[in-house]
């Protein structure tokens, strides 16, 4: 007579084959995957040594494991003559199955790392306008400015007020910040001429405040004033309606390059022959606060106000071993340190735009063939940290979020968001894949809903998208 199986080996036995059952499909779910991202996501649909997609190696090495774990666990049994598993064993292996494919998913997208992908994106604007810059003007709001007008954009994304430029005279500049919701921008009547018109824009809903006419004229927002700098004078005008508050006269032989301003004072920088200085004057009355010599002896080849407090600027002279460097000021105009352009630690580069947040700026640098992303002290311009990122090149910067800073860098097959402290440099998390985004050469980015991204493309040849959101992909 047959003796009855000593219930603790039925048990183990039905134990193995149930964990058979969800190994198996779990290396049935890996394989799925891993062919999805071998013919499907790899650039070429096709993966190559140095393209193949994020987890891609793992996977190959999790599926014949799980695979050889559930065929080892099945053959247990059998080996020692368990036989067949009764009926409702096999359901309840069945349902474990099903089951494992869940811990099984999260290990995938564990293994992948985090993704963001397009979600929703406007038409190109046909016929193309070259860009010339970006509002945030609030949270969830952008106004994207081309040579032919303004368009404004809520935050699902959707076209709202527009205002066109006036027919020949394309829009040319925009002011650096807009205090108030209101923005100042630039039109001009030719090629390489800009400023013969400044107009002042509500931009909540793309009423004009007021205009002026002028000669050849730059722009900025002082606080409750618009500074307006032409050939003969800096002027101080009201930003809401465009009253005039103060008058600056410019000497004959200067010619002012840049203007900025924060909510006391506007800033302006002249050339005077091969000498330039900048000066500092109260934003509504226009008495001088300040003026200091800048260190050149030859013109200027660029020179760009980053940030009015502390003011900050960056300073390029056309003479060969002339200054080339990013100037520190204190709030009464004296030398607080300098970053070099070009040094042992690096060269800043000039695109993407650097980011200025509290009393540090985090620009893009070139170390011999390597790129990365260096932070400097505004206080004294000592380097805080580096972050570098190989030969990878950096394409965008952002502040983020508190304390951080949003840096988009792409490689031969694929484009990243890294999220970097801004006390130390240290990586918040792991690198973001940003799949498949219609990126131009140029694009200024900005947090949307949380882990989410707007993208606003300045490229020049408008066959992109102008703007698209995209959020944390769910799925495969």
């Amino acid at each position: 007579m047959d003796m009855e199986r000593p219930r603790p080996a039925r048990l183990l036995g039905y134990l193995a084959f149930t964990a058979a059952a969800a190994c198996a499909a779990v290396a049935a779910l890996y394989l799925v995957l891993l062919a999805k991202l071998v013919f499907t996501d790899a650039p070429g649909r096709m993966c190559g040594i140095d393209s193949c997609p994020r987890g891609t190696g793992t996977l190959a090495l999790l599926a014949p494991l799980c695979a050889a774990a559930a065929w080892l666990l099945w053959r247990t049994p059998r080996k020692r003559g368990h036989g067949r598993a009764p009926v409702h064993v096999r359901v309840i292996a069945g349902c474990v199955a099903l089951a494992a494919l869940g811990p099984g998913w999260l290990g995938f997208e564990w293994i992948r790392g985090p993704q963001l992908e397009l979600s929703g994106w406007q038409e190109p604007v046909h016929p193309a306008a070259a860009p010339v810059g970006v509002w945030a003007p609030t949270f969830g709001t952008l106004v994207r400015a081309r040579t032919d007008g303004l368009v404004a954009y809520n935050g699902e994304g959707r076209k709202g007020w527009r205002l066109p430029a006036p027919e020949r005279t394309p829009l040319c500049a925009l002011s650096r910040t807009t205090p108030s919701g209101t923005g100042l921008l630039a039109y001009g009547e030719s090629v390489g001429t800009c400023g013969s018109q400044v107009v002042a824009v509500d931009l909540t809903d793309g009423r004009v405040r007021w205009t002026r006419d002028t000669g050849r004229a730059l722009v900025a927002a002082a606080g409750a004033s618009a500074v307006v700098a032409d050939r003969d004078t800096v002027t101080g005008l009201d930003l809401d309606g465009g009253r005039e508050l103060w008058r600056v006269p410019v000497p004959a032989d200067c010619t002012v390059k840049a203007v900025d301003g924060s909510e006391q004072r506007a800033l302006y920088v002249e050339e005077c022959g091969d000498a330039a200085r900048m000066t500092a004057v109260d934003a509504r009355t226009g008495f001088r606060a300040w003026q200091t010599a800048l260190p050149t002896a030859s013109r200027l080849r660029e020179v760009r106000v980053l940030s009015a407090v502390p003011p900050v600027v960056r300073v390029t002279e056309t003479a060969e071993h002339g200054t080339d460097a990013v100037l520190l000021f204190d709030a009464e105009g004296r030398a607080r340190g300098s970053v070099p352009a070009s040094g042992p630690a690096g060269d800043l580069l000039s695109e993407p735009a650097p980011v200025l947040t509290g009393d540090t700026l985090v620009t893009a640098v070139k170390q011999g063939k390597r790129n990365g992303v260096s932070a400097y002290s505004l206080t004294d311009g000592r380097r805080l940290w580096h972050a570098g990122v190989g030969d990878e090149e950096v394409r965008g910067l952002a502040p983020t979020g508190p304390g951080e800073v949003g840096v988009v860098t792409s490689g031969r097959w694929w484009t990243y968001l890294t999220h970097h402290g801004l006390a130390d440099g240290g990586r918040r998390a792991r690198p973001t894949v940003l799949r498949d985004l219609p990126l131009g050469e140029r694009f200024a980015f900005y947090p949307g809903p949380p882990g989410s991204y707007v993208f606003v493309n300045l490229d020049r040849k408008g066959l992109l998208p102008p703007t698209f959101d995209i959020d944390p992909v769910f799925g495969w």
